[in-house]
């Protein structure tokens, strides 16, 4: 069915490969659902940000009070939604390609060629993961905080940027065995 062609006396080892197949298309759609689940968990933050500076303007400029809290938090915030969306984008395809040659390529060549990229990929988040768990690890052990009047911690930002890694490296996984499943058989599996 996938993997191996058709031999005598090979098929048992050869419905072993297609369940095998199963199973890791199966946790490839698992990924694609965690990261799908996420980002629109995530959309929820843009609203908390919008409610934060709707709330600091308000306060500030028809009461004459402003908070010192709400720019800095709306900044943390958003630097928490921006790296962690990025499994969000990378599962929907959102991130910049060279279009121009990319798209007029059939489909297995496209796939061809996402499995020649993956090896940056990997190199790029794998460098980005170990850093920023380096760098939370740190964060977390000092208890470092802003320098601003709030003082605000800063590990949680530091956090998600390691975690946002490992979603995209997981994404990048799961499209990287897509890839692969397309590029040997010619069609996706479903």
């Amino acid at each position: 069915m996938l993997l191996l062609p058709f031999h005598k006396g090979k098929w048992e080892e050869h419905k072993v490969i297609c369940k095998d197949m199963r199973h890791i298309l199966s946790f490839s759609h698992g990924i694609d659902v965690i990261n799908d689940w996420g980002g629109k968990v995530l959309s929820i933050l843009v609203l908390c940000i919008g409610g934060m500076i709707c709330y600091e303007v308000l306060l500030r400029y028809a009461f004459n009070a402003p908070t010192i809290w709400a720019h800095e938090l709306s900044l943390h915030v958003f630097a928490c939604y921006s790296v962690l969306g990025g499994a969000y984008v990378l599962l929907n395809n959102g991130h910049v390609r060279m279009e121009l040659l990319y798209m007029h390529l059939p489909p297995r060549r496209r796939a061809i060629l996402d499995l020649v990229c993956f090896p940056l990929l990997l190199l790029f988040l794998g460098t980005i993961f170990v850093e920023g768990t380096k760098m939370a690890l740190h964060s977390i052990e000092v208890r470092e905080i802003t320098v601003s009047f709030l003082h605000s911690p800063v590990y949680p930002v530091k956090t998600c940027i390691a975690v946002a890694a490992f979603l995209m490296l997981l994404q990048g996984l799961a499209q990287f065995i897509r890839s692969l499943v397309l590029a040997i058989k010619g069609r996706e599996l479903k």
